[in-house]
């Protein structure tokens, strides 16, 4: 729990409960002015998968998907694929990448994201569908300003 006391309020942060769900479905209306009758809060469905590619028993790739859905527009994202470098060109990226996106249709998700570290990964993304993005996304780094000498 965080309390914040000012001049102007004191404002205590806390974990919702059942008890908090009319008056969240009330402030998302802000937010959702067409309505919030299908919002599931505070009650979030997260879910994760990872799946594995095996040859000859051995593990030679790995994928782990992330789910999140609170009851309106529920997403996706692969938060990690790698494939062992020596065995890479031959379709198990691209076989695990699959499974992921299966799982997370299934799962209910109406947007997938991805985020490639380089080029290479970029390419392989954009040649299985997928679209570089930007639109609202903003990011933060804990402890970034910190790091560089700044107050927090």
């Amino acid at each position: 729990m965080t309390e914040r006391h000012d001049e102007h309020a004191s404002i205590t942060v806390r974990t919702a409960t059942m008890a908090d769900e009319a008056e969240i479905r009330r402030v998302l209306l802000e937010l959702h002015p067409d309505g919030v009758d299908a919002v599931t809060l505070p009650h979030v469905r997260q879910e994760a998968r990872t799946f594995v590619a095996t040859h000859s028993d051995r593990v030679v790739g790995v994928a782990v998907a992330t789910l999140v859905d609170y009851g309106h527009e529920a997403y996706g994202s692969v938060e990690e694929l790698v494939v062992e470098a020596q065995g890479r060109g031959v379709g198990t990226g691209g076989s695990l990448l699959d499974e992921c996106r299966r799982w997370l249709e299934a799962s209910g998700a109406e947007v997938v994201f991805v985020s490639a570290a380089d080029d290479q990964a970029a390419h392989f993304y954009r040649s299985s569908g997928f679209v570089r993005c930007t639109g609202p996304w903003l990011y933060w780094v804990p402890n970034a300003s910190r790091r560089k000498g700044e107050p927090r």
